[in-house]
C-alpha cells in the first residue's frame, strides 16, 4: 500500500473528534452503510473522497445522525499525513485511536518513518545512493512524499521539474536518487523508501510562458560540446535567438532591445533571421567561435 492510497478519517461525534487511517475497502464499508444501497448517494460519497486529491480540496463529508459525522481526505504527502497525526486538523478535542487503523496503514506510518504521533520513528536513517540517468517526461517522489515531474534534465544532476501539487517550476540543482533505510536494519520490501533530494532549488513560479529555458540552459546546463560543423551551426543558431528574443520580449525597455538588436549587427552582420538562417547555411560563420578559442589560448599564454 501506497501512501497516497491511504485514507486520513476523523470522526466527530457530539463534538468530540477521533482520527484514524484507513483504506478504500474499509471506507467503502462505512459508505454503503450510510447511504443505505443507494447507488447514486455512494457515487457522489466516492466522488467527494477522490476530489480530495486534488490541491486545497475540501474534505468529504458523510453524515450518520445528527450528532455524528465523518470527514475524510486521502493522504497526499508526507508533511499533509504528520500534520493530521499531530491533530492539525482538528478543532477541539481529539484523540487518535490506533486501534482502528489497519495493518497496511500502520505499516505505511512505519516504512515513512513516523509514529502515530506524527514524531520520528527511527532516531537514524541511512542513505544510499541509486545510479539513475534522469529523463523528461519522469515523475520522481522525494523523500517528504511529495511528486514532481521532470520537464528537462538541463544536466546529469540539474533537473527542471514541476511540482505535481501546485504546479510550481523549480530548478532542482544536485539532484540524487537515494534508497532510504534505518541505519543497522537490513533493507526490505517494507522498510525500504526510494526518493530523490537536491541540494538546492531554485523556485521560478507557476507561469512556464515567462521563463527563458535558454538562459536556464545556459545556468544550469552543461557546456555545448562542439566536435563537427553541425554542433558548431546548432550552438551559433542558439546564441542567434538567444539574443533576439531579447529583442523581442514584450515589457522590457527599449534601451534594452536596442541593444540586444546592436549586438546581433556586431556579432552576426544581421539581426533579421531570414538573413541570419541563409548566412549560416553558406557556411559564412563557421569560423568564428575557433577564431575566438584560439584568441583566449593567445591572451591566456601572454598573461
Amino acid at each position: 500500500m501506497k501512501l497516497e492510497d491511504m485514507i486520513m478519517v476523523v470522526e466527530n461525534r457530539k463534538g468530540t473528534e477521533t482520527n484514524f487511517l484507513t483504506d478504500l475497502w474499509r471506507y467503502m464499508e462505512m459508505v454503503v452503510k450510510v447511504c443505505d444501497d443507494s447507488a447514486v448517494d455512494m457515487a457522489d460519497a466516492i466522488g467527494q473522497l477522490y476530489g480530495t486529491k486534488e490541491n486545497n480540496r475540501e474534505w468529504s463529508e458523510l453524515y450518520f445522525a445528527e450528532n455524528k459525522s465523518i470527514h475524510a481526505a486521502f493522504c497526499t504527502g508526507e508533511a499533509q499525513l504528520r500534520g493530521f497525526l499531530m491533530g492539525n486538523f482538528n478543532d477541539g478535542e481529539w484523540s487518535f485511536d490506533e486501534g482502528r487503523c489497519p495493518k497496511n496503514c500502520l505499516e505505511v506510518l512505519r516504512i515513512n518513518n513516523m509514529k502515530t504521533d506524527g514524531c520520528s520513528l527511527f532516531t537514524c536513517l541511512h542513505y544510499e545512493p541509486v545510479e539513475h540517468t534522469f529523463h523528461a517526461g519522469e515523475v520522481l517522489r522525494n523523500m517528504n512524499g511529495n511528486d514532481y515531474r521532470v520537464l528537462a534534465a538541463l544536466s546529469p544532476k540539474n533537473l527542471l521539474l514541476m511540482s505535481m501539487a501546485d504546479s510550481q517550476i523549480i530548478v532542482g540543482r544536485g539532484v540524487q536518487l537515494y534508497e532510504r533505510y534505518p541505519k543497522g536494519e537490513r533493507p526490505d520490501s517494507g522498510s525500504l523508501v526510494t526518493g530523490i533530494e537536491w541540494d538546492h532549488g531554485v523556485y521560478l513560479g507557476r507561469d512556464i510562458t515567462r521563463i527563458d529555458f535558454d538562459i536556464l540552459g545556459q545556468e544550469y546546463g552543461e557546456p555545448d560540446r562542439v566536435e563537427n560543423v553541425s554542433d558548431l551551426r546548432d550552438k551559433i543558431r542558439r546564441d542567434f535567438w538567444m539574443q533576439k528574443n531579447v529583442e523581442q520580449k514584450e515589457g522590457l525597455p527599449e534601451r534594452v532591445k536596442n541593444a540586444a538588436r546592436d549586438c546581433l549587427e556586431h556579432i552576426f552582420g544581421t539581426s533579421e533571421p531570414d538573413v541570419f538562417a541563409k548566412m549560416l547555411d553558406k557556411g559564412m560563420y563557421d569560423g568564428m567561435y575557433h577564431t575566438k578559442e584560439e584568441q583566449k589560448q593567445i591572451s591566456g599564454s601572454s598573461r
